[in-house]
């Protein structure tokens, strides 16, 4: 996104994108301190109002992320969907679950967001009860595997939010591993009828609503 027109749809949101600012920066400077190997990408603050708006048409009080990170768009989530909201989040990576458990608790969050040690294709299976919205935000290559799940986890009116398509499309992530399996995710989660998906381009996003 070009940076007149970041500079633009902050000027609109008029502060509504600025929430946890401060923890999305953090993640940023953790990813350039580890260099290459380090896959702390948080989503882009102007992404914050849309939780706000997705929360609100879920009524939201269960929701679920897969790919904690720094904790910073969990923090967003759980913000979003007010003190009666819980989140669960998935980090794969043991440092960033460290790091994420001790920012929310330094932002007195912890105990509306519950962070989840493992992998999203082992944990997913385990998970009980309803989700009124989920945000994939993890390893591309695993999203093929959590479909059965999506329609186990989710309700009607649940909302399921889709990142990390870029590898499929092109952008940031034109040259990286698993086009087949993003391929797969989004064929057979627009086929299925149990959603209805819009596949959000140039943020290369998708957004299904479970029917």
């Amino acid at each position: 996104m070009k940076k007149t027109v970041e500079q633009l749809l902050m000027k609109i949101y008029a502060g509504r994108a600025d929430i946890h600012l401060d923890l999305y920066q953090l993640s940023n400077q953790h990813r350039r301190k580890h260099g290459r190997d380090c896959d702390m990408y948080p989503s882009d603050p102007l992404q914050a109002p849309l939780w706000k708006a997705i929360a609100s048409l879920t009524h939201a009080r269960r929701m679920l992320e897969v790919g904690c990170g720094h904790g910073y768009t969990a923090a967003v989530m759980a913000s979003a969907g007010g003190p009666n909201c819980h989140v669960d989040t998935i980090e794969a990576n043991p440092q960033h679950a460290k790091l994420a458990e001790k920012a929310l608790q330094e932002r007195d969050l912890s105990e509306r967001i519950t962070i989840l040690r493992g992998r999203g294709q082992n944990l997913l299976p385990r998970l009980k009860g309803r989700y009124d919205v989920l945000f994939l935000d993890g390893d591309w290559r695993e999203y093929p595997r959590y479909i059965p799940h999506l329609r186990r986890l989710t309700r009607p009116g649940s909302i399921i939010v889709t990142a990390n398509l870029n590898p499929l499309f092109g952008g940031w992530g034109g040259r990286l591993q698993g086009k087949p399996a993003i391929l797969s995710y989004l064929t057979r989660l627009v086929r299925d009828p149990h959603f209805r998906t819009y596949i959000v381009p140039g943020e290369w996003h998708s957004i299904s609503v479970r029917v």
